[in-house]
Order: C-alpha cells, then sequence, then structure tokens
C-alpha cells in the first residue's frame, strides 16, 4: 500500500526530481516506511510506502525491473499475487522479492494492458514502458484506490492526492462550481469522473489510461454482468456466496503486518468475523464506535461477538473533543465537501488503530451488493414481484414493509415512481431544505443533473432489483471508498474489503433481485450464507442502523465550536455562492430544537471549510499542505 505521483511531459522535457520530492512529500501519510523518486527521460515517478507484503528494502518503489525498461509506481493490493507469481514462474519470469508489486510489473510484461482482468484487488497504478516511451495507468475495477489527473503547463500530472498535484501545480485549486451545485443539489460527491476542482479529473474505476508525447486515451476493461444465472436455487446460491466469501477473506488475511477488523452489531462485519475464524485461528483485533447512552450504540453488542470469537475488542470514542478541528482535518484528507457525517467516527476509530494494527478488513459493498438498503428497495422489489406474477411474495413484501416503516415512510420511498428528480429538488427548495448554491461568485454554472435518474427500469439487467443496486454500486458506495481510503490513509492504514472481491461482486450481479430482497427483508441470501457461522440474534430482520454519529446532537449543543464562528465569519457570509439567510434560518432552526437539519449543515460545513482549506489558502499562498 502506497502513495503514487508522477510527472510525464508531453515534449519530452527533463522533470526535476525537486519535483518529485515535494509531491511525495504531500502524501508520505499515505506510506511512511519509505519514500523514493525514479526519474526517466521526460518524466518521472514518486511512491510512499506503506509496507504490508515483503518488508525489506528491495520491495520499495518506484520499483524498476531488471532491464531498466520498466519502472512503476503503484498503490493498492493483489491479492492472488502468489498465484499469478506462480503462473510467470511458469512462463519463464524471475523474482528479486516477495512482493505483489513485482508480479505485477511482471504481470505487464507478460500480458500488456490484458494483465489488470487478471488481478483480484484494488488498485491506482502507472508503469513506465522505455520501451514505447509511454505511460499506463490503471485503476481497479470499483474505485477502491484512487488516481487524480490533470494537464498543466504541458505536462501529465498523477497522484492518489490532490495536494500532490498542487504542490508543483497550485493554479489548478481553482472550483468546480457546477461539480459542487450537483453535491449540494443531489449529494453527487465521487461518482464522477470530475472533481471539485476545475481542471483535476479522476481515472474512472475500470479503465485504464494510455499516455504518449501526443494523446492520451482510456479504455473499459472491465463491466458488471447482466447475463442471469437461471438454474440455481436460493439455497445453491447461499452455498456459492459462503464459498466465495470465505476465500476473499483468506486472500485479504495475507499480510506481514497485524490486521484487524472495523465491527459493528451488523450483519456484514459480523459474517466477516464469524468466516475469518474459520481460515485463521490467531489473535485478532476488532474495532467498534461507541457512544455509551446512544440507542445507536453498537458497541456492547459488537464486544459480545468478539468475546465469543475470542478476538480483543476496542471500543473507540465517537466523541469529539474539538469538533471543529476534527472537521478540518478530515477535509484536508478528503479534499472534497461531504454529505456523510460518518466521516467522524470513521476518522476516530483509524486514528485509534494506528500503532496496534496495519490492514483492517470491512464490511463495505454488502448493502450494494445483496440489497442491504432495504426502504430503498423494497419498491423495486415489489414492482419486480408484481411483473412476475408472484402475488404471494408481493403481498408480503408490502405488509413487511408498511410493519416495519410505517405509511409514511414506505410512500416517501415511493417516489422513484412518482416524483421526478427535478421535481423533488423544486419542492426542497420551496421548503428551504437545502441551502441554494449559487455557484460562482457570478452565479453561474449554478446547474446540475443528479448522478444518474432514479428510474423504475432494468436497463440491461435482470430485474428491477438488480438495476438499483447497479445504480448503488456505482454511485453511493464510492463515496463511500472514497473517504473510507482517505479515513484509513490518513492515519497510515490499509483498508481491505472482502465484500468488493470481483469474484463475489460478479456472481452477486447474476443472482436474481429476488434472492436479496425478500419479504421487506435485504440482503436475505447473505444471511442464508452465513448462517451457520452467525449467531441468529444478529441475523434476524432489524432496522438499518448505518454507521451514525451524534452529529445533530453536537450541532444543537455546541455550536459555538464549528457553527457560529464559520457561520457568521465574513468570509463565508461574503463568498458569493451560498444563500446564507437560508443556511441561518436552518442554523436557527436546528439549534432552537424545531428541526433536525444536520446533514443540511453539515454538507454546508464540509463545503465551506473545503473552501477554506484548498481556494483561499492557496489565494494566499497558504493551501493545505
Amino acid at each position: 500500500m502506497c502513495g503514487i505521483a508522477g510527472i510525464y511531459d508531453l515534449a519530452g522535457s527533463a522533470v526535476g526530481n525537486d519535483e518529485l520530492e515535494r509531491m511525495v512529500a504531500t502524501i508520505v501519510h499515505r506510506g511512511p516506511d519509505a519514500t523514493s523518486t525514479h526519474c526517466f527521460p521526460g518524466g518521472g515517478l514518486g511512491s510512499t510506502r506503506l509496507a504490508v507484503l515483503d518488508l525489506r528494502p528491495e520491495s520499495n518503489q518506484p520499483f524498476v525491473s531488471t532491464d531498466g525498461h520498466y519502472a512503476v509506481s503503484y498503490n493498492g493490493e493483489i491479492f492472488n499475487y502468489l498465484e499469478l507469481r506462480e503462473q510467470l514462474l511458469g512462463l519463464g519470469h524471475s523474482f528479486r522479492t516477495d512482493s505483489d508489486t513485482e508480479v505485477l510489473l511482471e504481470a505487464y510484461r507478460e500480458w500488456g494492458a490484458d494483465a489488470v482482468g487478471r488481478l483480484n484487488g484494488m488498485w491506482a497504478f502507472a508503469i513506465y514502458d522505455g520501451a514505447r516511451d509511454e505511460l499506463f495507468c490503471s485503476r481497479d475495477r470499483f474505485g477502491i484506490k484512487p488516481f487524480y489527473y490533470a494537464q498543466d503547463g504541458g505536462r501529465f500530472l498523477f497522484a492518489s492526492e490532490v495536494k500532490a498535484l498542487l504542490a508543483v501545480a497550485p493554479a489548478l485549486a481553482e472550483p468546480d462550481h457546477a461539480h459542487l451545485a450537483r453535491f449540494v443539489a443531489d449529494t453527487v460527491e465521487a461518482q464522477l469522473t470530475d472533481t471539485f476542482f476545475a481542471r483535476i479529473k479522476r481515472l474512472d474505476p475500470a479503465h485504464n489510461m494510455l499516455v504518449t508525447r501526443t494523446a492520451s486515451t482510456t479504455t473499459r476493461y472491465w463491466d458488471y454482468p447482466h447475463d442471469l444465472l437461471h438454474d440455481i436455487t436460493f439455497e445453491e446460491a447461499a452455498e456459492q456466496i459462503a464459498t466465495l466469501l470465505q476465500d476473499a477473506i483468506r486472500l485479504r488475511m495475507r499480510s506481514d503486518v497485524p490486521v484487524g477488523t472495523l465491527l459493528s452489531s451488523g450483519v456484514d462485519s459480523s459474517a466477516l468475523v464469524c468466516l475469518l475464524r474459520t481460515v485463521y485461528s490467531g489473535p485478532h483485533q476488532v474495532f467498534t464506535g461507541s457512544y455509551p447512552g446512544e440507542p445507536f450504540d453498537e458497541s456492547p453488542a459488537a464486544a459480545r461477538l468478539a468475546a465469543e470469537l475470542d478476538m480483543e475488542h476496542h471500543a473507540v470514542p465517537g466523541d469529539c473533543d474539538d469538533f471543529a478541528a476534527a472537521m478540518c482535518q478530515v477535509i484536508r484528507y478528503m479534499e472534497s465537501p461531504t454529505y456523510s457525517p460518518e466521516v467522524i467516527p470513521r476518522w476516530n476509530i483509524y486514528r485509534q488503530m494506528r500503532g496496534s494494527i496495519t490492514v483492517a478488513l470491512e464490511g463495505q459493498g454488502a448493502d450494494e451488493l445483496f440489497g442491504g438498503y432495504v426502504l430503498d428497495n423494497v419498491p423495486y422489489a415489489l414492482a419486480d414481484a408484481a411483473g412476475r406474477g408472484d402475488l404471494m411474495e408481493f403481498g408480503a413484501s408490502a405488509l413487511g414493509q408498511l410493519r416495519t416503516w410505517g405509511v409514511r415512510s414506505s410512500l416517501h420511498n415511493a417516489r422513484p415512481y412518482l416524483v421526478p428528480p427535478a421535481a423533488r429538488r423544486a419542492f426542497r427548495s420551496v421548503r428551504r431544505r437545502e441551502p441554494v448554491y449559487h455557484g460562482g461568485p457570478d452565479g453561474t454554472d449554478a446547474g446540475g443533473q443528479p448522478a444518474a435518474a432514479v428510474a423504475a427500469v432494468r436497463g440491461p439487467f435482470s430485474d428491477r432489483v438488480t438495476a438499483a443496486l447497479h445504480r448503488e454500486h456505482t454511485g453511493r458506495l464510492r463515496s463511500q471508498l472514497h473517504y473510507g481510503d482517505a479515513m484509513s490513509m490518513a492515519h497510515s492504514v490499509e483498508s481491505r474489503l472482502p465484500f468488493m472481491d470481483v469474484r463475489l461482486v460478479e456472481f452477486g450481479f447474476r443472482l436474481p433481485g429476488k434472492f436479496k430482497v425478500r419479504r421487506a427483508t435485504g440482503k436475505a441470501v447473505l444471511r442464508e450464507a452465513v448462517r451457520r457461522h452467525v449467531p441468529a440474534r444478529i441475523l434476524a430482520p432489524r432496522t438499518k442502523l448505518g454507521f451514525l454519529t451524534p452529529v445533530a446532537s453536537w450541532l444543537r449543543e455546541r455550536p459555538e465550536e464549528a457553527l457560529w464562528p464559520l457561520l457568521h465569519d465574513e468570509r463565508a457570509r461574503q463568498r458569493g455562492v451560498f444563500d446564507m439567510a437560508a443556511v441561518e434560518r436552518a442554523a436557527n432552526e436546528h439549534v432552537a430544537g424545531e428541526h433536525d437539519r444536520h446533514r443540511l449543515l453539515f454538507r454546508w460545513l464540509s463545503t465551506e471549510l473545503w473552501y477554506r482549506t484548498f481556494i483561499d489558502g492557496a489565494a494566499h499562498g497558504d493551501r493545505a499542505p
């Protein structure tokens, strides 16, 4: 696991090592164990290393082939590297290290761009091919690891974080007002190629990029399967999921440093630690956010399961001694505004992990693969049941929805069928539930469309539930992956996600939606898959908690820490991009206890802090380091 950076001069001019070092210095938290650079004709690579596999210096990056023709700067883990290594040995390759980095480089030498199709892992990398004088870049299938790039002054720049690009091209600190508008209106965050910086882009997940001195091209190398598995029973599917998930965990336990797990009281992380015990019996630490006295405190239930599995449990206090300071740090590492208060407990948990473990397993991705967001997905399940004439399933799902969520929430969640997105935004604006984002100071570029219209259609998929899960997997999940990577790497911890194993994802998307959302219960087939290993009390259907936080209480009870200072600051009031009267109204209503506006206020706070950190600071020569 590393941080990567590089410069490729389109005219072939030499690149100074000092510039690469400046880029690397901004991302040393991603790899504090070693930093290095490598210059090649017309460019150079930089890297910081978090040593996880083969801890010897010989595995440091940038890694150069023995003949000097290839060099790689790589961030991530190739979990099936041992299997690929055996294949490559059989094809005549030799190895100087036991690292997955060298396996990646040799795989590229053997198979070229086709090598990425053989990888099971998470990655963002750039390989300089000296024989062709070109730069081959790639990002993993789901966007777990980041890859930012820009062109500036006739040079192609790339890095794991925006800060590294700004270190050599400060003029790139320019806001993209259209993207900010999309974020405020529709919480579109990391789902797009565009970033919050006008000239900085992301390499899309499942894409390669080839950069030459004259052009750059991007190519999709993988896509979600659309072919349905017709001849498989619910029980057979569950058995196969259990096998795939168990092997995904086994591969992600490959490490030469300590591994732990983020554990809640829910199905996903509980399944991970229970299945982990089938492949590993040694010491293991688990970490849970703790909110004593709060109804959403999951630490007692997590501690009970940890004790049953003979694992060391850490209850991490979720409160913030200084909410404003924590938010500033979060935005500095996320490099974007965020709609999700979940970033705060993740920040606290990873900070607690640092020093005791280096690798953390997480349950991220299960909800979007198996239908965990029940309130969102039951309307699609109802439509599918009606379409195939399954009246028993339709009735059971409808009754389950009403019993669990009530009439009001159930009708509200039917909005994908009833109200188009544009009308919903207009309604919220009339109700003053959103601070109106004007765009730039002159009011331009204020428009924006949602990342994907919520429509009750199947598209290329077999049913509406699977189509909806595809929108989740390529939508909000990418934002969650973004802040998961940012928060973990800020504290030099590598996050691994067994539910994002490509074999499991491909299998899950080939199953019918009725296996996933059944009788108003989400993740039905996953619950069945892990039933032999996970206690029944955890698998019992219940209202999904998510990763809840007391941010609403903090803003209401401690507004003097962040809310009032920013709201009344002249910079915020004169910025010209928000309707500050609407923001102030929302703040007063929240603090007075009239309405819960914490999510709206959190979005505004994070956006204002982003401006201060990356835009205001750049204007005064004091941008975020």
